[in-house]
């Protein structure tokens, strides 16, 4: 890989982060406005998800891949980014309840399973936003 392929792909992997950051503090703020509101946690949750995942979807299409040629509509394109990013929460689900599981250290301080089911969903979610959605 040249050079400046690597170093494209590095500023397209941070720049993945920032805006995933972003979504994280949306979903954040969400689930703590409605939970102080009284809104039921889990339909808190879900109400966080699908703005998070707009506000990440847009901003991964004009800033992370946004100088790439579209091959899908509009619609096609959401409905992917929204269905990686779901297989992208089971996989970083999927990690924390393993490791909660299997590694005593981790279902007695789960903080570490939390930090690396969210790197695992985060390299999921690139690879499959890069590959499939973005592509």
């Amino acid at each position: 890989m040249a050079i400046e392929q690597l170093l494209s792909a590095r500023r397209q992997f941070l720049a993945f982060a920032v805006v995933g950051t972003a979504g994280f503090l949306v979903d954040a703020g969400i689930v703590q406005g409605l939970t102080t509101s009284g809104v039921n946690a889990i339909v808190a949750q879900l109400a966080a998800f699908a703005a998070a995942v707009c506000v990440t979807w847009l901003g991964n299409r004009s800033w992370t891949f946004g100088q790439r040629t579209r091959r899908h509509t509009v619609a096609q394109e959401w409905v992917l980014y929204v269905s990686a990013n779901t297989l992208g929460w089971l996989v970083n689900n999927g990690v924390y309840i393993a490791l909660v599981l299997t590694v005593p250290v981790m279902a007695r301080q789960p903080v570490g399973a939390v930090a690396a089911g969210s790197l695992a969903g985060l390299f999921f979610n690139y690879t499959a936003s890069r590959h499939v959605v973005f592509r």
